[in-house]
């Protein structure tokens, strides 16, 4: 594999783990549901990335070409999103109350990354710093997809089991007030990653 390749993985594997909009989502649902019952969520939400991937992938980069500033809008929606997350993160505490109204499907999964203004920043990124100008643009968008789903499949998974270990084992704990602030201190950090 090339230092496209290698660049792409770490970046997609620092930006997915990282706590955000989708991973906030599966610790949500794990801890409600557990994860047996949110697997088809998980399955949806990993799915739903492949709605940017392609688009951004084929094509839609050139697009910002003739409008540069939407790039440095997009970016800045983007941050006070994440910023507003990460506040409502630090304050979020397990209940022994169900939360979300009923089991979150495969199809709930499918609007989570076409709605993230943090899964178009990191696939945009990926399209532009970690593949090679001169390769093919579909084979630059089927590598982009498969690392994706790998990354995702692991750490949307791990997110989601989250949940279910930290509502059995720090719910109404000292420990959970602090466990949030720092999840929400990794979000602010993830910035860092979006810009470098």
């Amino acid at each position: 594999m090339d230092q496209y390749i290698w660049g792409l993985i770490f970046f997609a594997t620092s930006m997915v783990a990282s706590p955000g909009p989708a991973n906030m989502i599966l610790l949500a649902a794990g801890s409600q549901f557990g994860m047996k019952k949110s697997v088809p969520f998980v399955l949806g939400i990993i799915l739903s990335k492949q709605f940017i991937i392609w688009p951004i992938g084929l094509g839609i980069l050139t697009f910002f070409e003739y409008f540069p500033t939407l790039i440095n809008l997009i970016k800045a929606i983007s941050c006070i999103y994440i910023i507003w997350l990460a506040w409502k993160l630090s304050n979020f505490r397990i209940t022994a109350k169900t939360n979300l109204v009923k089991i979150p499907s495969f199809f709930h999964g499918l609007p989570v990354h076409p709605t993230n203004p943090k899964a178009w920043a990191m696939v945009s990124v990926s399209f532009t710093s970690y593949t090679n100008v001169t390769d093919n643009p579909l084979s630059s968008t089927i590598t982009v997809a498969i690392v994706f789903i790998m990354v995702q499949l692991i750490f949307h998974t791990l997110w989601c089991y989250f949940g279910h270990q930290l509502k059995k084992h720090f719910q109404g704990t000292k420990v959970e007030i602090w466990l949030m602030r720092c999840l929400s201190s990794l979000m602010l950090g993830s910035l860092l990653l979006l810009f470098l």
